[in-house]
């Protein structure tokens, strides 16, 4: 699929050629698989900027929303990785990290883990480095290596290209469990990206 950027139902612009319902301004229409994928990008785009705000009560008991039906991560718990899955879940995402570790596998081996979305990420064929710049909306975005306990994983919702429209330079992300809430950053440079002075993105997770 080529790398471009799209217009969210909220309005947000992105640098660089525009894809709305997976047509790009050249008028021709997409293969019908890539106008499925951009619409589930978009709905998990718009469902993580509806919940910019969402705060948490106090201990890290995280909205009940976001605490899947059957799988869900019990209440109190550090909530970045449920929140990604939740958007993931709602956005339409067919196949994605579990929330639950297999019967005798590791506890570090689920969703709830931060860096477990970039093991999963490597071993699905998901993973993209973040010297690729190779990032879409839609994509989780790891800070951090698996199995590190301090990390953290958020959502990105927006992209901005180069002048060729194919190299990604910035993203804007969705994160849950920021300082207690869901926050909306601003546009930062891909180069450097971090969730805190020491904690460097490492890549992205697609969801397809």
């Amino acid at each position: 699929m080529t790398r471009r950027a799209m217009r969210s139902t909220l309005g947000v612009v992105l640098a660089g050629a525009l894809l709305i319902a997976g047509v790009p301004a050249s008028g021709q229409a997409q293969p019908v698989e890539d106008q499925a994928e951009w619409r589930v990008r978009q709905e998990i785009v718009d469902h993580a900027l509806r919940e910019v705000g969402q705060r948490e009560a106090k201990g890290n008991y995280y909205p009940e929303k976001y605490q899947q039906t059957g799988q869900g991560v019990l209440r109190p718990a550090e909530w970045c990785g449920v929140f990604v899955n939740w958007a993931w879940t709602t956005g339409g995402v067919p196949d994605k990290p579990s929330m639950r570790p297999e019967p005798g596998g590791s506890v570090l081996d689920q969703a709830h883990w931060a860096t477990y979305w970039q093991k999963w990420g490597k071993a699905n064929g998901r993973w993209k480095d973040i010297g690729e710049r190779d990032v879409e909306p839609g994509d989780a975005v790891v800070y951090g290596n698996y199995p590190d306990m301090h990390a953290h994983v958020g959502l990105v919702v927006e992209v901005k290209y180069d002048r060729t429209g194919r190299q990604a330079t910035h993203v804007r992300t969705v994160e849950g469990n920021f300082g207690d809430r869901v926050v909306y950053s601003k546009l930062r440079p891909i180069e450097g990206l971090n969730a805190g002075r020491y904690l460097q993105a490492t890549g992205f997770v697609s969801p397809f």
